[in-house]
């Protein structure tokens, strides 16, 4: 009971359309035709009292017959509007010319006239009423040149018609507002859902890059550590102990970026996520050392100071750089690496560049379809979603080379040495 009580368990009913919106067309008709055989009846009784009552200049049955043919149309009138109109307004000024003054036939005359001024578009409208305005100021100027101006009210005609022609294009009006502002609608709704299916399409690619980052650069080195400890672990005891303690430092690093960034997905943990430091360049020594540790020389130089470069911007370029490490981890083991970080006013600039094989045994040159569909797309869709360019390819003198240009706002920063123990281009650790 308590739940049934309680508002907030409700479902929410849409409100119920009024009743003129939720009949049919053929109902709507059928309201026309009891319309038009009740309004028959009464003008054919006025008829009837009329010609018994008082003096006519018709006969009763020409009187009844025009009287008919004024009225009945209406039943059709949603179906045929101009028609219609057409036929009801030579009623009306035969009866005006004649000084015959039949409401029910004037009200028909409205009823005809709204219907096309509701149904066609403004200058159709506006032509069918100077029609009809003339043509009832042409049945008064008739009425009073025959003599039949005795019960004459000249003003009635016109301005039943102006009036109705007046609501009719009134509704019209306010349909097509009605409905543009529907559309508006929709077409927001159809915007704000393309915005969220982008939104989600580039939360995926930017998860799918973090992930990859940090599983393809761990894995790498996993594997190499891995390897190399079960090569010498028989004859050197040492070296392989070594190896597994690298694997073991790699993996529980690269556990603790996979914990922080399957957190963004959970909502509960969304908060406790979005507390933990994402790296910056204060974190590439640690990733110089890590692949120092799987058996490459690494030359980090930085110039930038990471407390002034934007967050954004450090990432792109931590993970820039984790890419390119793990490629040369991937494909130019026997191969020394140097990475230059500097800034100046322009912004950032990243150059990452081995001494492998080159063009002719390096796999990334020779096999450019595998690298092109992960590692180096990667890296350029990171360049250039902060606006930056990323250019990567073969050096002439041998070797791979990755190259990156971030715009930052950062200010230029002194040379603060090399990074990392014993670090600097050109000389591996």
């Amino acid at each position: 009971m308590a739940a049934r009580d309680d508002p907030t368990t409700e479902p929410v009913v849409a409100p119920r359309p009024p009743l003129a919106y939720r009949l049919t067309g053929r109902q709507w008709v059928g309201i026309d035709i009891a319309a038009a055989a009740l309004a028959t009846g009464i003008a054919l009784f006025d008829v009837g009292l009329v010609h018994h009552g008082f003096r006519s200049h018709l006969p009763t049955a020409v009187a009844a017959g025009v009287a008919l043919a004024g009225i009945a149309p209406v039943a059709v009138r949603r179906i045929w509007p101009l028609p219609v109109l057409a036929v009801v307004t030579a009623v009306c000024c035969v009866l005006t010319a004649h000084g015959h003054m039949r409401s029910l036939v004037y009200l028909a005359l409205g009823m005809a006239i709204y219907t096309a001024a509701s149904r066609y578009r403004r200058p159709v409208a506006v032509a069918t009423l100077v029609i009809v305005e003339v043509a009832l100021g042409a049945a008064v100027l008739a009425a009073y040149a025959l003599g039949h101006d005795a019960h004459l009210d000249p003003a009635r005609g016109p301005l039943v018609a102006g009036a109705l022609w007046f609501i009719g294009d009134s509704v019209r009006e306010r349909r097509r507002y009605l409905a543009g502002r529907a559309e508006q609608e929709a077409q927001r709704r159809r915007a704000e859902q393309e915005r969220g299916r982008q939104a989600v399409r580039e939360e995926r690619v930017r998860i799918a890059r973090e992930l990859h980052d940090v599983v393809a650069h761990s894995l790498s080195v996993v594997t190499v550590q891995a390897g190399v400890g079960r090569k010498v672990g028989a004859v050197r005891p040492a070296e392989a102990l070594r190896a597994l303690r690298a694997v073991e430092v790699t993996g529980r690093g690269a556990l603790e970026e996979l914990r922080r960034i399957l957190g963004l997905l959970r909502e509960d943990d969304a908060e406790l996520a979005s507390l933990a430091p994402a790296p910056g360049l204060a974190d590439l020594g640690e990733l110089a050392d890590s692949v120092r540790a799987a058996g490459i020389p690494v030359g980090l130089a930085v110039t930038a100071d990471p407390a002034e470069l934007p967050p954004a911007a450090a990432l792109t370029v931590y993970r820039i750089v984790q890419e390119a490490l793990t490629n040369v981890v991937k494909h130019a083991r026997r191969a020394e690496a140097s990475v230059r970080v500097r800034a100046d006013q322009g912004g950032v600039r990243v150059t990452v560049s081995d001494n492998g094989d080159g063009a002719a045994g390096d796999p990334r040159a020779t096999a450019p379809a595998p690298a092109e569909r992960h590692g180096i797309v990667g890296m350029r869709e990171r360049a250039a979603a902060f606006g930056g360019t990323l250019d990567a390819g073969p050096r002439p003198e041998g070797g791979f080379q990755v190259t990156a240009f971030l715009p930052a706002r950062a200010p230029a920063t002194q040379d603060r040495g090399p990074a990392g123990p014993g670090a600097s281009v050109g000389q591996p650790a």
